[in-house]
């Protein structure tokens, strides 16, 4: 009986550091490139996320006040957002970031309705704006999957 709780402690210690080692996200270097992705709260709209597409890759589904950190390679990067995740014969909206070497890009994301639809409206925006808008903010639970 012994040697059964030993082994199953031993299992379950095991799974635990296994999967402390994986999720830990990578340490961003003096030239990594960051483009993170914000949305601001908003009552319209607070139960609809958006999947954000970073090159046409879904990267996460982006919920109410929650931001991303997307690393980027310098260059021209596009991100786009569809409602659900579904693209159904068009994107929602999309925005093209130029990035640089060392560089930290931000994009507020906000819902703009009409009378026949939701759409997200995606903008860049300063470093000062955003962390105005981000202050309150945490991490998407998606992030874990993208800093893999």
């Amino acid at each position: 009986m012994r040697k059964i709780l030993f082994f199953t402690a031993l299992f379950i210690a095991g799974i635990f550091f296994s999967k402390a080692a994986i999720s830990a996200p990578k340490k961003p270097t003096g030239d990594s490139t960051f483009i993170y992705v914000y949305r601001v709260g908003q009552f319209n709209g607070a139960a609809a996320n958006w999947a954000i597409f970073l090159d046409g890759e879904k990267k996460c589904k982006l919920s109410n006040n929650k931001y991303m950190r997307l690393p980027v390679t310098p260059g021209k990067h596009k991100i786009s957002a569809h409602i659900g995740g579904a693209s159904l014969f068009k994107k929602e909206t999309e925005i093209d970031i130029d990035a640089t070497t060392g560089g930290n890009y931000y994009v507020a994301c906000n819902i703009k309705q009409s009378i026949t639809r939701a759409r997200l409206e995606m903008l860049e925006v300063t470093k000062s704006t955003a962390a105005k808008q981000m202050e309150k903010m945490s991490l998407d639970n998606c992030q874990e999957n993208i800093d893999q």
